[in-house]
């Protein structure tokens, strides 16, 4: 048999057990002398007889802990109608630590704080890296598969028109004017999810980033915010909540 660690090197032995965290093995011409190694430090097993075993090094990454778990979710910005906005998100899991997401935001299904009769849309796409432990222990693995703080980068389009309000100083008083806003951001998101009872969970996130807007003079805060372009930062946050399946 061959055991072959990690590292590339192999050790040409008799395996005689493969326990749950140790491989045991011997030498020939010294059956009774038994050896153990860690396998965590294992890639893989070639016995004589052909058959090759693989050894699962990091219980993070073995998908039979979430099979009976929910994989997606639909979410919606709790928060979002009141800026004028209605935003709903897709999730799915790509495999245990990495998950995808998109959303779309409908802009003027809402109230309307600012007055502005705003109407257009933006979308998102995220790709989410949830964290894992600084350290591991044995068979340690994700309390869900989408739960976990996580990190995510995202790209962000909004197209949206406005009544934009400017002050006349020859007449004294305000003009309304309608107006467009095309804006482009990629954020970098840092944010934590909660999932309650493999049902319901809370998303809580904010993000900064670069971005690019056609309005210079007027605050659009839908989905995301954008400065101007001699200072192209942009900025997002929110509170979803939603439900898996």
């Amino acid at each position: 048999d061959k055991i072959y660690k990690i590292s590339g090197d192999f050790i040409d032995c008799n395996v005689t057990e493969v326990g749950a965290s140790e491989i045991k093995y011997n030498y020939k011409g010294k059956p009774l002398l038994i050896f153990g190694i860690d396998k965590a430090l294992v890639d893989r097993i070639e016995f004589a007889t052909g058959e090759v075993t693989k050894v699962e090094g990091n219980s993070y990454n073995n998908s039979e802990y979430y099979s009976k778990q929910h994989k997606r979710a639909l979410k919606i910005n709790f928060l979002s109608p009141l800026m004028g906005s209605s935003e709903f998100v897709y999730e799915q899991s790509i495999k245990p630590g990495m998950t995808w997401e998109t959303s779309l935001g409908i802009v003027g299904l809402g109230f309307d704080p600012q007055e502005d009769n705003a109407k257009g849309a933006y979308g998102k796409f995220a790709l989410k890296f949830i964290k894992s432990p600084d350290f591991y222990m044995h068979k340690m693995h994700y309390a869900h598969i989408l739960k976990g703080a996580y990190f995510a980068p995202e790209i962000a389009v909004r197209y949206v028109k406005f009544d934009s309000q400017a002050y006349d100083y020859y007449y004294y008083n305000y003009t309304s004017s309608r107006k467009e806003d095309f804006s482009v951001a990629l954020n970098l998101k840092f944010g934590k999810q909660w999932v309650f009872d493999n049902a319901f969970l809370i998303d809580t996130y904010f993000g900064l980033g670069y971005g690019y807007t056609s309005n210079e003079y007027d605050v659009v805060n839908y989905g995301f915010i954008v400065g101007n372009n001699e200072a192209p930062i942009s900025f997002t946050a929110g509170i979803r909540v939603g439900w898996t399946f």
